[in-house]
């Protein structure tokens, strides 16, 4: 395990020189998961989340000055069918593009990142944050996320997840 003093959590629009890292780790997982992306594409939405807007917002783990991992946070209409109790107003945030560097996974950054997500979100004024997984809803249910519904997003099947925030507790600090 890293120790929590090793890695800094901040908001990448204070660190824009990890920007284009940023975008080409979002690039790299769209491509993986077989959506049609592109590189520029990643940054022109990448750059919403540096203005000075709440959200979206990416919050990024650094080892040192080195980027680690990021998490987004961002606002999206989701259709979906009355029987899943997704909140129909613009305040619904979604944590995305949770990634962690390969050879700094298994080692608590992803939990570090969450949790710093969350206490944004909590910041903002969100209730509750949602998410669509594939294939790691195991990760976010030992987190006590809840799988709402499966569905199909981009083709693929997904679980679409959520959690409270009135009930959790963050002592994770977003440094500016």
């Amino acid at each position: 395990m890293i120790k929590k003093a090793e890695i800094k959590i901040k908001l990448l629009q204070h660190t824009p020189e990890h920007f284009a890292q940023v975008a080409a780790w979002h690039h790299q997982e769209c491509e993986r998961q077989g959506l049609q992306s592109t590189l520029a594409i990643r940054q022109q939405r990448l750059l919403l989340h540096v203005q000075t807007n709440a959200i979206p917002k990416t919050i990024i783990a650094l080892e040192g000055k080195m980027p680690v991992g990021c998490v987004s946070l961002v606002n999206y209409t989701y259709r979906t069918d009355s029987s899943v109790l997704i909140p129909p107003n613009s305040a619904t945030v979604w944590l995305s593009n949770l990634y962690v560097i390969d050879e700094k996974r298994r080692q608590g950054i992803g939990n570090l990142l969450i949790e710093a997500a969350k206490k944004y979100s909590q910041d903002f004024g969100a209730s509750e944050l949602w998410l669509s997984a594939a294939e790691f809803t195991d990760y976010y249910q030992k987190r006590a996320w809840d799988v709402v519904r499966k569905t199909r997003l981009g083709g693929r099947q997904v679980n679409v997840m959520r959690i409270s925030l009135s009930e959790q507790p963050s002592e994770t600090v977003v440094n500016g």
